[in-house]
């Protein structure tokens, strides 16, 4: 007795669920990175973030945004 493989049937190509995952992956990595930046730019001292242009209130936005 042979064995045969298992398939499933799914409604999309099985190409799309890689990208997705991926996907998935760039974004996820994209806002470790930001959280990253925001803990350091969060612990500068208000005179160092008055030197560089930022307040306390917009650091997420610059992070986030960048400068406008």
């Amino acid at each position: 007795m042979t064995a045969h493989p298992v398939t499933f049937r799914t409604s999309q190509p099985s190409s799309a669920k890689p990208s997705r995952i991926r996907s998935l992956f760039v974004s996820l990595m994209h806002e470790i990175e930001i959280r990253r930046a925001l803990r350091e730019v969060s612990a500068l001292d208000d005179a160092a973030m008055h030197d560089i242009g930022l307040t306390p209130g917009n650091i997420e936005d610059v992070v986030r945004c960048g400068r406008h």
